[in-house]
Order: C-alpha cells, then structure tokens, then sequence
C-alpha cells in the first residue's frame, strides 16, 4: 500500500521518480486542456484550409474527446499518486496504461504532421515523449518497495 515515511520527503519522491512525476503532470494537464478545448483540431487556426481528409479526420478525432482527456487525467493522477505515496504498483500502473495513449497521439499526429503535411510541432513533442516513454519502461524500477 502506500507508505510515509518522514526520511523520504515530497521533493525527494519526487526527484527519485522524476520521469514518473512528469509523464504524471503533463499527462494531467494535457487532459484538462483538452477538456476545456473541445473540438480544438477543428479550429481553423489550429488546423488550416483545406479540411482534413476523412482518413486524416479519423485518425485524430480522438485526441479532442472529453473520453481521451478523462483517460488522460486518471492515468496521470494514478502516476502521481505512486511517485507521490511510493507506490512502485501504481507507478507501473500507471505507466502501463498511459502507454497506449501517447502511442495513439503519437499515430495520430504523425498523420497530421508528416502524411498531410500540416506542420505542427506536436508530432515532433510527441514522438520525444514516446521515446522517453519507451526509455522508462526499459529502465524500469529497479528498487523494490512493495
């Protein structure tokens, strides 16, 4: 379960697990931006004339959805609670199922960016923490708390 311990303290966790802790953070704020902006791959100003095509619409219609963001902002909140209360499960967790969605991100404006040639550096954002993702995951945690 979730262990305090007083030696351990919140900045300390927090830099021991730090990649956890900001795949958590980003992952919390990119859900409530997008909450907050629905529909905003629709905008004109984000994505200009022409109209995406339907495979490049369909492609990337999710990543605007409230149910995207929700899952966004769970999947963080569990990262942080496991970096936050040294929970190694809640981190692998956690990790394990955000995974999937910065893969379909990374798809989904890889589409955008390089196949239709919207230019955007997300795709370029996403893939480096896709990397970092995948970099994490290989490290692993080696300490064995739990």
């Amino acid at each position: 379960m979730l262990k305090h311990d007083s030696r351990n303290g919140l900045l300390a966790r927090m830099y021991s697990h730090w990649n956890h802790f900001f795949f958590g953070i980003f992952s919390v704020l990119c859900g409530v931006y997008i909450l907050l902006h629905q529909g905003y791959l629709d905008d004109p100003r984000v994505t200009p004339p022409p109209p995406p095509s339907h495979f490049e619409k369909i492609t990337f219609q999710f990543a605007d959805d409230w149910w995207f963001a929700a899952l966004l902002i769970v999947f963080g909140t569990v990262l942080l609670v496991g970096v936050l209360g040294e929970s190694r499960k809640l981190r692998d967790w956690g990790l394990v199922a955000i995974a999937p969605l910065y893969g379909a991100m990374m798809v989904a404006f890889g589409v955008r960016g390089l196949l239709d040639f919207r230019f955007n550096l997300t795709w370029v954002f996403i893939g480096l923490a896709v990397a970092l993702l995948i970099g994490t995951a290989m490290r692993g945690d080696h300490r064995h708390e739990d």
